[in-house]
């Protein structure tokens, strides 16, 4: 069976991303070249719909359809980016805030134009939609039964120990990349049967939202290469330096 190779931009957090982050994510992601790239995964924020307080000089900027506009639009260059590969939507606890905003209004939630791949136009995106197919779709993706990708539910206060917690969650049974912290961090584990590894995959968002001061954040982009007996998993992290970002992958210098 093929090797696959696998991208994942994680926290995007559209229309909150940084686009000198995302700059660089973008061109070490077109030298990949994956066959698999990971969508949503609080790709979008939904700040528009979300039960918190809203900053009124935010709401200015635009409401939802603003967000699915700078969605959509990223989307795009990630298919560019990477035009060989397929992209599999993952939900993140920003993109099940449409979720629990239409629970709260019932009324409006047997719409199917206001379901995810309607709303966000995953078919015309080219975009793997695979909610049909159970409760647990979308919620994650398993390659070879030896890597798991999913957004995350597990947060602990420093980097790595997320990680440990969500291998502790599959009582360490499979290698897992997750987003949800905004950080980067590697854990790995010898079990009977091998070797298994957990990573916290970054984000790409802004460093520097207004609900909280100078958070332990951390950009960057994870790939993988993953077989029915090999996984090699490459954490790049980015670098502020100069007014700009930076990142240095196989010999390589990328900035924005």
């Amino acid at each position: 069976m093929p090797t696959l190779r696998l991208a994942f931009p994680t926290d995007e957090h559209y229309p909150f991303q940084d686009d000198h982050a995302r700059a660089v994510a973008l061109k070490i992601v077109s030298d990949f070249d994956p066959h698999i790239r990971i969508a949503g995964s609080d790709g979008i924020d939904f700040y528009a719909v979300s039960a918190f307080d809203k900053n009124p000089d935010r709401i200015k900027k635009g409401g939802l359809q603003y967000e699915i506009n700078c969605w959509m639009a990223g989307q795009r260059e990630w298919r560019d980016a990477a035009p060989n590969a397929r992209a599999f939507f993952l939900i993140g606890n920003h993109e099940d805030r449409l979720r629990r905003y239409l629970w709260r209004h019932p009324e409006l939630f047997d719409l199917d134009v206001l379901r995810l791949p309607s709303l966000l136009r995953m078919a015309e995106l080219d975009i793997v939609w695979e909610k049909e197919k159970g409760e647990r779709a979308n919620q994650e993706l398993t390659l070879y039964n030896r890597l798991t990708v999913r957004h995350g539910e597990q947060v602990r206060k420093y980097p790595a120990y997320s990680a440990k917690a969500e291998l502790e969650s599959e009582m360490f049974a499979i290698s897992l990349l997750t987003g949800h912290t905004h950080r980067g961090g590697s854990y790995y584990a010898r079990t009977r049967t091998g070797l298994v590894q957990a990573h916290e995959c970054f984000c790409l968002c802004d460093l520097n939202p207004e609900y909280v001061r100078n958070p332990n954040w951390q950009q960057g982009i994870v790939l993988a290469e993953v077989s029915p007996d090999h996984l090699a998993v490459e954490a790049i992290p980015f670098h502020h330096r100069l007014g700009k970002v930076t990142a240095y992958w196989r010999g390589k210098e990328y900035t924005e």
